[in-house]
């Protein structure tokens, strides 16, 4: 990452955090959390369940936590976010100013980074991505003319926390419990936590989480916060709901995506398991926003539809729920067990029919179960990802659902209820699908985006993830929200000149140890907010333009983090700047 001419502290205290080793350790009861101050040291993660709070410590074995609190940093601004959704508040959008304006005048002065990428100078900033890109200026409750009587009416039927009844207390340095905080988001109403994941996924992809989402996946939706601690270190982290609704809470030394990055790996391996039942069916499935209509056995007409659990009987027209016998007119029979989201159509001198109705998620977990292996993990993801990307693409909308024939030529869907494991690798790829491609995929046959179903197990089973499964299956799409906001929004001019440019370069930094030339060229990708960074693992550059000087030469740097990976000094900001330059200002 090129924070012009300073060395990105982010980087050095990943390296400082990554000498503790990650050891769990549980405490059930009452939240009970070291003051930020006294607990930098330690990485802590807790969650809201069944009305206890619990607590786990990712690098210590000392689990004697007291009862302090913790700076709220920026997650004030979830609350002014559901206090707007749930009162229909049609607030005005955030013009940006210029960034010297920001640095001066805003209050929050330690928030200042995430205030400087609210969006460009003159540029628009809308509640959504104001939530995800953590623009405070947008969220003033000033700005908004927040009334601190309905505000306290608001709060006072959801929380007792003293710290939420006036907006005078809405401020990074007001000191919390985890306990409290967890509290109070359990208490967010459905509407107001379903909008705020909608907008949080901005956050996950493209935002501070970018590093650690394809670790901890996208049904767990966050607000990362940062603050600095007496000691001028950084103290960060994030805060939200996992799939299922349970709110959790996690901090350690370091900024937001510092703290993520470094401890993505244990978070996943420490949060509770979603509890999938409850948020199956159409009935409960709050957090989704579509619906899918399945018209099963298209290509396969039924003779009769017969109730196992009634001697055999004939079923009866409408929802199915328990063990059927389907007998299909071909002869061939399936044992099937609803757990009543399918319906029996009888209309007199025709075929019975039967029908689903699904949640996404849930529709996606049935296409897993009847074209993959769900317990090949990365396999699934990949497939998940696919599958919910060929419903977009070839579904129709009906009736506010998506309509989809279950069909060797389509989809096919199982009819039973899904596996837990399918229905994890759907809700670990929550709302993603790809952009840029028309997708396919096949059991054995690969193509042009066209994945291989035993291909991707292969590669799965040699430790590829799902995301590198995919960027080799799918080459020219990229991952995207159902949203259409893309985790990559190509800048093809950008990338023409870096690809004509780094040939030249060759001669140069061949001289330099460990340069290593990509195998394919980088995709230079529009960065929306934040500073401009590399992605080793997906080849990837992030920047907002390359016609200037000073674009350019961040251009060079970037891909030098990547050509220079295996550099003694490869992470050394200075000197990959030097190097940058020499070759920018040398060639202009």
């Amino acid at each position: 990452m090129r924070l012009w001419k300073s060395a990105d502290p982010a980087r050095k205290a990943i390296s400082t955090i990554m000498l503790a080793s990650a050891t769990v350790v549980a405490l059930a009861g009452s939240a009970q959390v070291a003051h930020a101050a006294d607990a930098a040291s330690t990485a802590t993660v807790a969650w809201l369940r069944d009305g206890q709070v619990e607590v786990r410590s990712l690098n210590s074995q000392d689990s004697k936590f007291t009862e302090q609190k913790i700076p709220l940093g920026s997650l004030w601004k979830l609350f002014v976010y559901a206090y707007l959704q749930d009162n229909h508040i049609q607030e005005a959008a955030y013009t940006c100013t210029n960034k010297k304006d920001l640095r001066e005048n805003f209050r929050e002065k330690q928030e200042k980074n995430e205030d400087l990428y609210c969006c460009e100078p003159g540029e628009q900033v809308e509640r959504d991505s104001a939530l995800a890109r953590s623009c405070a200026p947008y969220f003033s409750p000033a700005r908004l003319g927040v009334n601190d009587k309905a505000w306290k009416s608001y709060w006072q039927s959801r929380s007792d926390a003293s710290w939420l009844q006036r907006t005078a207390q809405l401020q990074p340095d007001t000191q919390i419990s985890v306990k409290e905080l967890l509290e109070t988001l359990n208490k967010f109403s459905p509407q107001a936590r379903a909008a705020a994941r909608t907008a949080l996924l901005e956050t996950a992809v493209q935002g501070y989480g970018r590093e650690a989402w394809a670790q901890l996946g996208t049904g767990i939706r966050y607000k990362t916060y940062s603050w600095h601690l007496p000691d001028n270190s950084a103290f960060g982290g994030a805060a939200g709901w996992l799939a299922d609704g349970t709110p959790f809470w996690f901090g350690a030394r370091g900024s937001s995506r510092s703290t993520l990055t470094t401890w993505a790996s244990a978070l996943a391996t420490t949060l509770p398991v979603p509890r999938w039942i409850g948020i199956n069916n159409m009935d409960n499935v709050g957090d989704e926003a579509h619906c899918v209509d399945v018209d099963f056995f298209a290509r396969y007409p039924l003779r009769e539809v017969l109730s196992t659990s009634a001697a055999s009987a004939p079923a009866r027209a409408g929802t199915l729920s328990g063990k059927y016998k389907l007998q299909f007119a071909n002869g061939n029979s399936l044992d099937i067990n609803s757990n009543g989201s399918l319906m029996l159509q009888r209309s007199p001198g025709m075929a019975p029919q039967v029908t689903g109705r699904f949640a996404v998620n849930d529709y996606v977990a049935r296409v897993i179960d009847r074209e993959g292996d769900a317990s090949n993990i990365q396999a699934a993801r990949s497939l998940a990802i696919a599958a919910r990307t060929y419903l977009v693409q070839n579904a129709t909308l009906d009736h506010g659902c998506w309509r989809i024939a279950d069909t060797t030529t389509r989809q096919r869907v199982s009819a039973n209820a899904p596996t837990d494991a399918a229905m994890a690798a759907a809700w670990f790829t929550d709302d993603l699908i790809l952009q840029g491609a028309n997708i396919r995929y096949h059991n054995d046959s690969a193509g042009a985006n066209r994945m291989s179903l035993k291909e991707a197990t292969r590669q799965a089973n040699q430790g590829w993830n799902f995301e590198r499964i995919l960027a080799t299956s799918y080459s020219q799409a990229s991952i995207a929200s159902f949203n259409g906001k893309s985790d990559c929004k190509p800048l093809a001019a950008a990338q023409t000149w870096l690809s004509k440019a780094s040939s030249k370069w060759q001669k140069v930094l061949s001289r330099e140890p460990g340069f290593e030339s990509p195998d394919t060229p980088p995709t230079v990708c529009s960065l929306a907010s934040g500073n401009p960074y590399s992605d080793q693992k997906r080849m990837r550059i992030y920047v907002r333009g390359w016609r200037s000087l000073d674009e350019r030469i961040t251009l060079a740097h970037e891909y030098l983090h990547l050509a220079l990976r295996f550099h003694p000094n490869g992470a050394n900001e200075d000197y990959v700047e030097k190097i940058a330059r020499r070759l920018i200002e040398g060639s202009t």
